[in-house]
């Protein structure tokens, strides 16, 4: 185990994760691209689900309905949070309640955190309503595959809000602070 010194005070695991501070701007642009992509693949998976339950010819024990729609709901509100808050003004050290710059650093962290707990509530709610809804009372086919799209959904646009968040997350060398 690796001792302690000064130059491992500032971090947190002992593991240390590497720096993404250099990527190049096409990669940055292309994660923006790709997180897009996966968010209106997600989006994509639910509505596909959606009309498919609103066409279905057969006998319907259940259907998409407004309950289906608040974890995706819920995840792409969190997702639209998290990549609001300014990158910048969550490096402090501080957890002050004062009027100083410190105060900006909490209120960040504490919108960052609200952002977050919508994602995890959305991808929650959709494997609950998978569980509770499809797969319990055992309809069987097509209707256990409307929940997983719910779920996929929801795991689609969290991936697609880290990858959004590092590519945004890093630093350009083309940037200036002003």
């Amino acid at each position: 185990m690796p001792r302690w010194n000064e130059d491992q005070s500032h971090r947190v695991c002992l593991i240390p994760v590497p720096r993404l501070s250099n990527l190049g701007q096409k990669t940055r642009d292309a994660g923006i691209y790709i997180a897009g992509a996966l968010f209106a693949l997600g989006w994509w998976f639910f509505i596909d689900a959606v009309i498919y339950s609103s066409t279905y010819e057969g006998d319907k024990p259940v259907s998409v309905e407004f309950v289906d729609w608040v974890p995706g709901i819920c995840s792409s509100l969190g997702m639209f949070i998290i990549n609001l808050v300014d990158k910048a003004s969550l490096r402090g050290d501080s957890f002050a309640f004062s009027g100083d710059s410190s105060s900006i650093v909490w209120k960040a962290r504490l919108i960052l955190f609200i952002g977050f707990a919508f994602m995890a509530g959305g991808l929650a709610g959709s494997i609950s309503v998978l569980c509770v809804k499809y797969v319990i009372p055992d309809h069987g086919d097509p209707f256990t595959f409307w929940g997983i799209c719910n779920v996929v959904q929801n795991a689609a646009i969290m991936i697609s809000a880290a990858i959004l968040w590092v590519a945004q997350n890093t630093e350009s060398e083309y940037s200036f602070s002003i």
